[in-house]
């Protein structure tokens, strides 16, 4: 594969600083410690109850270039945090297997199927509500919209995966909007059975952090966080287009 090469920026707030005492610590939320939180993510997206082993990535390229795998079963996690602050992690981006790739390999039923992005992002958001109160957060609007598919142009679906998007937002009506960015390469799509196997049967998910969505949801945080990085393949001009895979 072409060498990567990462931008340096990874976070950008776009619409002010955050609000005044945003240092201070929410409830205890419940779920895994932020270090295994990709293992739940591929237990609620993916419908699974077998637990993968996980690399946890605190350097950028290494997770650009890491592969979630079958044998061993393998996902991979990077954490972003705001300002580069450890104290504010925001999103956790997720490399998982897919439903089918876990079926075809570990036997029909593994998977109950794939899900969305948004089943965590729903999950962290009910388990804040349960620390803080249901009656001390702002209600949080999920994308009915959201798809894990890359239609238009497949072959660069690793590198807009992970190009910077704008986590949150506020609506015209003034709800807080919560954005998920995944997708899916199924291992048995046969327009991609050419492609080396590395590059199947995965999904990805850019999911909220729990920390961030507790500060966003009591007014500590303000929408229109923009979190992730441009990632280019050093590559000949006239070199083909690469095929779909994750995050490389």
């Amino acid at each position: 594969m072409a060498p990567i090469r990462a931008a340096t920026i990874t976070v950008l707030a776009v619409t002010g600083a955050i609000a005044a005492g945003c240092a201070a610590r929410p409830a205890p939320i419940a779920g895994p410690p932020l270090a295994e939180f990709c293992l739940e993510a591929q237990r609620v997206i993916v419908r699974t109850d077998v637990r993968p082993a996980l690399v946890l990535h605190k350097d950028f390229d290494a997770f650009v270039k890491s592969k979630a795998g079958i044998e061993p079963l393998t996902i991979q996690q990077y954490i972003w945090y705001e300002d580069d602050d450890p104290a504010r992690p925001v999103m956790v981006s997720c490399k998982l297997k897919s439903a089918d790739h876990l079926n075809d390999a570990l036997g029909a039923g593994t998977s109950g199927g794939d899900g969305r992005c948004q089943d965590m992002n729903r999950l962290t958001y009910d388990r804040v509500r349960a620390a803080l109160g249901a009656e001390n957060v702002a209600t949080v609007a999920f994308d009915p919209a959201e798809e894990v598919r890359n239609e238009a142009n497949p072959g660069m679906t690793g590198p807009d995966w992970l190009r910077p998007y704008q986590i949150t937002t506020r609506n015209a009506s003034g709800t807080l909007e919560l954005h998920s960015k995944g997708f899916r390469v199924d291992w048995l799509d046969p327009r991609f059975a050419a492609m080396p196997a590395r590059f199947r049967g995965v999904q990805y998910c850019h999911l909220v952090a729990p920390e961030y969505l507790a500060r966003l949801v009591t007014g500590k945080a303000r929408p229109g966080l923009v979190v992730g990085r441009d990632v280019v393949a050093a590559a000949p001009p006239d070199a083909p287009v690469s095929p779909p895979h994750g995050g490389n």
